[in-house]
């Protein structure tokens, strides 16, 4: 592929094309990207430079593909990571930001954005237990939570996002190794990411109806949903299921200051909290 432009271009027809055939087209001459390890760079290259969402929709889940069907080195996918620097350049990098909402708004696509996080947690499920600078990613999105709504938001979206990949199955991923980084996960850092959404929670109580609150009680709901003891039920059955909660969870779950604050979301009539606090 000689440019950019182009590449945009048979993106555009990949995602947008009402043709079949030349949508087809498309995705045979882009296949490279997520079957071949050698195009990750490449990918990369496209998220830093691209300015079409598609574009940075292609390159996101080509490399997701990449990291969930190829068996990559260590190194190649603690430097995939660094996608999260991607995410932070908006906040750190000034100029960037200026020229980046001067171009395209506020924020992503949100199938980009998405699609980003998705590709960050994904890695970080499958890195887990390899390095510990996998398990910095928790450190790494609170981060997000110091700065402006736009970016609190994403940090929320991230850990939203982590919580609920490990606690999924990921096909390709052996059920004995899921387990142990579902528990490595669930002794390191899910205590934190609950004590996070209720510190989020207390300080957006006066934020009525805001998409900060519905990440946040989201952030809790799925902390306290979490298949803690590997014996999930199905959600789809009649049956009431229990979850049982780490012990060490006890002191701030029977804290009344935590009952309250869910009572007082549920008593704020917002269809999304209500849902949240009754679950």
């Amino acid at each position: 592929m000689e440019t950019l432009a182009q590449l945009e271009a048979l993106c555009e027809r990949l995602y947008n094309s009402q043709d079949s055939v030349e949508r087809a087209q498309a995705e045979s001459t882009l296949k490279c990207f997520s079957s071949n390890a050698d195009y990750i760079s490449q990918c990369q290259y496209v998220l830093d430079n691209a300015s079409s969402p598609y574009a940075l929709m292609l390159a996101s889940s080509s490399l997701l593909k990449q990291v969930t069907e190829q068996s990559l080195p260590l190194q190649l996918r603690l430097d995939i990571r660094n996608i999260l620097a991607y995410l932070q350049m908006i906040k750190t990098r000034r100029n960037y930001l200026l020229n980046y909402l001067a171009s395209k708004g506020p924020e992503l696509e949100p199938f980009v954005l998405g699609s980003l996080i998705q590709l960050l947690s994904r890695i970080t499920k499958f890195g887990w237990l390899d390095d510990e600078r996998f398990r910095e990613v928790v450190k790494e999105a609170t981060n997000f939570l110091s700065q402006a709504q736009y970016h609190y938001a994403i940090g929320l979206k991230i850990l939203n996002q982590i919580v609920s990949e490990i606690n999924q199955h990921t096909v390709g991923l052996h059920a004995t190794r899921q387990r142990r980084i579902a528990i490595s996960f669930r002794d390191q850092s899910l205590f934190l990411i609950f004590q996070i959404s209720l510190t989020s929670l207390f300080k957006l109580k006066v934020d009525v109806g805001s998409k900060l609150q519905e990440l946040s009680l989201m952030l809790s709901l799925s902390c306290l949903s979490f298949d803690f003891m590997g014996t999930s039920y199905d959600e789809s059955s009649d049956e009431i299921g229990t979850n049982q909660v780490p012990l060490t969870w006890k002191p701030v779950l029977e804290d009344p200051s935590t009952l309250q604050i869910f009572f007082d979301f549920y008593t704020m009539n917002q269809p999304f909290s209500k849902e949240v606090c009754f679950y």
